[in-house]
């Protein structure tokens, strides 16, 4: 299942920060966690395995373009 942003319509998103807000606090009970769309910037939230998914995804993108010495 594809993750669209419902403004501009891209599957481009990375993760944002957690907020200790009643908006966060009550998504995070749904196990809901937040994420932004790279094209617009909006920010919605996803379940926690495409959260996760997008986590390992940076990490690996980090990896690559800066290598250990």
């Amino acid at each position: 299942m594809d993750l669209y942003c419902r403004f501009c319509g891209l599957t481009d998103f990375r993760t944002s920060r957690f907020r200790f807000q009643p908006l966060d606090l009550s998504r995070l009970i749904i196990f809901r966690m937040p994420v932004r769309c790279v094209g617009c910037g909006e920010r919605t939230f996803t379940t926690i395995s495409q959260y996760l998914k997008l986590r390992s995804e940076r990490k690996a993108r980090h990896r690559r373009l800066h290598p250990a010495k």
